[in-house]
């Protein structure tokens, strides 16, 4: 086995990805790691984010193509009018990956309405939606196309006070597997990636706390925090030829906390 034929395996030179959660903290790392694997970016960013432009200097900076479209990933319409435009401008399907995310902490009884909705529209409908615009494009053009959603180790790791949050992340897993079931045999592969506890900005507030953190460590045999960067060598993988007989799986990433 020759270093041309496992570079060809793992190439994902020229294709297109698409991409939600592209400008926070996961899906920035995963976006760069992907243009530097060769991919153009196109990213489907909430409407005035503050860090797009940032996001299109970093990938600028791999000499790849980046496209932004703006929609309010919570409103349906709006975000299938999102998949609609960029259909009219063009894009191609190729890869998908649904990074966008919100968490709501609160106690099981004391969750409220407006926080199961959030959670509900974004982590869920949203990633349902996308994977249904993308995959109806991909059969009418009779394209191949890879999909990694991003679940979480609380889809299979119940927390406290996130028990709304895992739903809706044990949600994506299963999703992951129903759409698997449907498309594998038309040549579209539905797959996850379950993060363990990654520092990003929406836990550094964690991570700064000493306390917490030590705890932390005795849960996770790896003995540190993931980084974003732990995650874009298996979407690279789930988004090349190599994984072409991968379908319905999710894949853990969490230096060992649910094998624990």
């Amino acid at each position: 086995m020759d270093a041309a034929y496992l570079a060809n395996l793992f190439t994902i030179q020229g294709k297109t990805a698409i991409l939600t959660g592209a400008t926070g903290g996961l899906g920035s790392a995963i976006a760069l790691g992907l243009a530097k694997a060769g991919a153009n970016i196109v990213s489907i960013e909430m409407p005035g984010d503050p860090n797009s432009n940032a996001l299109q200097d970093l990938i600028s900076q791999t000499k790849r193509q980046i496209v932004r479209f703006e929609c309010e990933l919570a409103d349906a319409k709006s975000l299938r009018a999102c998949w609609s435009g960029m259909w009219a401008e063009g894009v191609v399907p190729d890869v998908l990956v649904n990074v966008a995310g919100v968490m709501r902490r609160n106690r099981a009884e004391a969750a409220t309405d407006e926080e199961i909705d959030a959670l509900m529209a974004i982590n869920q409908r949203a990633i349902y939606i996308n994977m249904q615009e993308f995959g109806k494009k991909c059969l009418e053009l009779q394209r191949p196309g890879k999909i990694v959603n991003i679940s979480s180790v609380t889809a299979f790791q119940a927390n406290i006070n996130t028990s709304a949050y895992g739903m809706t992340k044990a949600a994506v897993v299963q999703m992951t597997k129903a759409f698997s079931n449907e498309w594998a045999g038309r040549g579209i592969n539905v797959n996850a990636i379950a993060p363990g506890f990654m520092r990003t900005s929406m836990t550094e507030v964690y991570a700064r706390d000493e306390q917490y953190t030590a705890y932390l460590m005795q849960r996770v045999p790896a003995g540190r925090w993931g980084l974003p960067e732990d995650l874009v060598g298996a979407v690279i993988y789930l988004a090349s030829q190599a994984s072409n007989f991968v379908n319905g799986a999710t894949l853990v990433i969490d230096g060992g906390f649910c094998a624990k």
